[in-house]
């Protein structure tokens, strides 16, 4: 055998094949099967639990307050408003970039 015959075959036409079954646009669009449109339950999840905590952050730090500084349930109700605007506030900045992310932005 020569050394000619033992050489493997270069990167490049390796490279090219591999470029050809990477790139899903250069098949037909015959051959792609069509997939129905998969909900999101883990945004809703997301949003619910910005919400939870907080709802949950704002009422721990207020009854903190309330029983150190002995006013209850002034603080409570105070950060209980406070973190649920809070909450709802993320939730929607949350669910405001997923919108934009899937280019349904309306």
């Amino acid at each position: 055998m020569s050394e000619e015959e033992q050489r493997p075959p270069p990167f490049d036409d390796f490279d090219a094949r591999l470029g050809k079954l990477r790139r899903p646009d250069e098949r037909p669009a015959a051959a792609k099967p069509s997939e129905p449109e998969r909900l999101n339950f883990g945004a809703g999840l997301q949003a619910g639990i910005e919400v939870l905590a907080g709802v949950a952050g704002g009422v721990l730090i207020g009854w903190g307050l309330d029983r150190w500084l002995e006013t209850k349930p002034l603080f409570l109700i105070v950060f209980f408003l406070l973190g649920s605007a809070a909450g709802v506030l993320n939730s929607w900045r949350f669910l405001r970039r997923m919108q934009e992310r899937s280019g349904s932005g309306g």
